[in-house]
């Protein structure tokens, strides 16, 4: 599998609250589902405080970033106040570990010291 990159030009999110009595656990606090074009691309989740974030993950294209719940923030200012904003996989090669990589978000170059 080769890089995948996709921009993202636009954001959906979703926030999860507590489900103390019922039968769920969620590992995610919070999901921004990610668009290229009108399309799906991705999806970034954020481990609720006291669950750790699984590995990242790419199926068909589709971008699955996880990360602990600490870099929501991080991650929503990316999307809001940068542009272009792109999110990539990268896979590597590992036969221990099948479909192994790293999924990341970057931005367009930045003039130094911009306001």
């Amino acid at each position: 599998m080769n890089r995948i990159t996709h921009r993202i030009d636009h954001y959906s999110l979703q926030i999860y609250g507590n489900d103390l009595h019922g039968g769920v656990t969620r590992w995610a606090t919070a999901v921004i589902y990610l668009y290229s074009s009108g399309n799906h691309v991705g999806s970034a989740y954020f481990a609720r405080e006291g669950f750790t974030a699984p590995d990242a993950t790419c199926s068909d294209g589709m971008i699955y970033f996880h990360a602990q719940h600490e870099q929501y923030e991080k991650v929503l200012d990316l999307l809001r106040n940068e542009d272009p904003v792109y999110l990539c996989w990268e896979p590597r090669r590992d036969p221990r570990e099948p479909n192994d990589g790293n999924a990341y978000f970057f931005s367009g170059r930045e003039p130094a010291g911009e306001d």
